[in-house]
């Protein structure tokens, strides 16, 4: 095609005819930029187009992820409620006069120290999006901002389950260990399954559980982690309404 146009340029100016040739290269150069420009629209539009696919991918990546992280914290969260009752029911038993039932008392630090379920946050759709900068292909300014946000409200939600585990298990568990009868407690629930170990046997000690968690000490210490348990309730509330309202864009966004 080069080698026609030249040999066109060529005859024209054999022939002495100047003007027509002046006006036959402008030509030449109008279409070749026309061609340059077409080249480039249809590049353009082939390059946005692969953005919209790779933004439908990111999508539904993030719907699935935020449809299991909503889920697993509604778990994580009934877990919490029962233990923040399970609390209350023994703040209630230490303020009592009535003769304390051990067993019950057992029961209730179980569920205090054991029936709360960690909560599993699939990360591996947002992360991605982060770390390779992908936020951008985002069109939805709102879901974009959304998802901007992301870390606020993790690390917001993090640093009260932080308080409340080293609560737990640093200052309310050991004081547990002259108070109640620990052995009595079930196993937690986490374990592995076909661990094949032998149960441990129930302690046959007898506690007097009036004297020892009807105190002023331990009444405050089953208070400060009840308070933990609210604060985790409400870090899960404000987490779950901002992955439900993101959610809501990403479905609304997917094609």
């Amino acid at each position: 095609m080069i080698h026609f146009f030249r040999k066109i340029r060529q005859n024209l100016l054999l022939e002495g005819k100047t003007r027509k040739y002046i006006k036959y290269a402008f030509g030449e150069i109008v279409l070749v930029m026309v061609g340059i420009l077409l080249a480039l629209q249809v590049t353009n539009w082939n390059n946005q187009r692969l953005e919209r696919l790779r933004e439908q991918a990111i999508l539904k990546n993030l719907q699935i992820d935020f449809q299991n992280n909503i889920s697993n914290l509604e778990t994580a969260s009934a877990s919490f409620e029962v233990a923040y009752q399970a609390s209350v029911d023994l703040l209630e038993i230490i303020k009592g006069d009535q003769q304390i039932n051990p067993e019950e008392v057992d029961h209730l630090v179980d569920i205090i120290v054991n029936k709360t379920m960690s909560y599993d946050l699939i990360t591996g759709s947002i992360n991605e999006i982060f770390n390779t900068g992908s936020l951008n292909l985002i069109q939805d300014s709102a879901l974009k901002k959304q998802i901007s946000n992301w870390s606020f409200y993790y690390s917001d939600t993090e640093d009260d389950i932080v308080i409340y585990r080293d609560y737990l298990f640093s200052f309310l568990v050991p004081s547990l260990t002259d108070k109640v009868r620990m052995r009595n407690m079930s196993v937690p629930d986490f374990f592995e399954e076909g661990l094949d170990l032998p149960p441990i046997s129930k302690s046959e000690f007898q506690v007097n559980y009036e004297q020892t968690i009807r105190t002023f000490e331990f009444e405050n210490e089953v208070y400060n982690n009840a308070l933990n348990y609210m604060y985790v309730l409400n870090s899960y509330k404000v987490f779950q309404n901002y992955l439900t309202e993101t959610l809501a864009l990403i479905d609304k966004n997917i094609h």
